[in-house]
């Protein structure tokens, strides 16, 4: 920690005057001083290792020491702390919160998720690394890393501001006219010898009318919509409950070549939310839906997560590269 804890005279001499004492130094080295002895990091977390960055910042540790402290606003922050993993949707945001801190400003990414995406990597809702959205300073590995390692992290990087030479690592793709996921390729079938829901099937014409009468009959809670794809069609499983008699009610509805059914949110408000995910991951329509758009993929994805045909380990331009950029990226490091 020798060069860490600089004083004002490793950065400059005193002298003494009649009545007065001057301190002579560079404005740079000065500067460089004040930035790194007064970090204010942005306090929001993305995962798991976002806990043991809290553990840091508790009194435990006191990083107030350090000259740290957290802000709420991107507008009076400086130092931008990626715990967790970074997915593609999250990745817009964390792009327009740096764009919002005051410069000159730095980035840490904490933990292997936000260093490179660990073993989600080649998901397709996940970021290889958050340097392939904003540019990293340093990195500070670990699954989760402990609090000794975000503050060591820290203090490497007090040192790298102390010295007045940053180089931040920022990834690209070499493809940036691309925006959007590429095409999608048709997998290979899942062979299933038969449907291995075994419950009561019913017309999809039928909904409404069913729902109504189980909710009439007591069945007021509306507990999850979900849907399996069985590569010749697609099942809808709904599962209603009575709380009074403590009683449940499974009923599923196989769908055709048409993947659209009326919605229960007028009868159910609990349907809102759940079949907005069913159609956000399935492709399923529900007609009469207040709301019908994506709730976790962001609005231009193309296609649809749980379905058989869907690549999982497809790319998604600018924050997703392809898996052959990625592996190409690997080699030259």
């Amino acid at each position: 920690m020798g060069n860490v804890n600089k004083s004002l005279k490793d950065i400059g001499s005193f002298m003494k005057l009649p009545g007065a004492n001057l301190f002579i130094s560079s404005t740079k080295d000065l500067f460089n001083w004040a930035q790194k002895s007064s970090l204010w990091p942005l306090s929001f977390g993305l995962a798991c290792c976002a806990i043991e960055m809290m553990a840091t910042f508790s009194s435990r540790y006191d990083l107030d020491r350090l000259g740290m402290i957290t802000r709420a606003s991107p507008r009076q922050a400086d130092l931008m702390i990626v715990a967790g993993t970074v997915t593609v949707k999250m990745a817009e945001r964390i792009k327009t919160l740096y764009d919002q801190m005051a410069g000159p400003k730095w980035v840490i990414a904490a933990g292997s998720c936000a260093i490179s995406g660990d073993h989600y990597r080649h998901i397709y809702s996940v970021v290889p690394g958050v340097d392939w959205v904003i540019p990293v300073d340093v990195y500070v590995p670990g699954c989760p890393p402990t609090p000794e390692a975000f503050i060591d992290g820290i203090l490497e990087l007090q040192k790298i501001i102390g010295k007045g030479k940053t180089s931040p690592t920022y990834n690209t793709s070499s493809i940036p006219e691309e925006k959007t996921l590429s095409p999608l390729e048709v997998a290979k079938p899942v062979k299933k010898s038969k449907n291995l829901i075994e419950s009561k099937f019913i017309d999809k014409n039928e909904i409404l009318n069913f729902s109504k009468e189980l909710k009439n009959n007591g069945f007021t809670y509306l507990k999850f919509i979900t849907a399996t794809d069985f590569d010749s069609n697609i099942v809808l499983t709904y599962l209603l409950g009575n709380n009074t008699r403590n009683k449940d009610v499974e009923f599923n509805i196989q769908l055709g070549e048409d993947l659209t059914i009326d919605s229960l949110s007028d009868i159910y408000s609990g349907a809102d939310w759940q079949e907005r995910e069913v159609f956000d991951l399935f492709g399923i329509r529900f007609i009469g839906h207040p709301n019908l758009k994506r709730i976790m993929m962001p609005d231009e994805w193309i296609g649809h997560p749980l379905r058989k045909d869907y690549v999982m380990d497809a790319h998604f331009y600018p924050y997703r590269p392809t898996r052959k950029e990625y592996e190409k990226w690997k080699t030259e490091l």
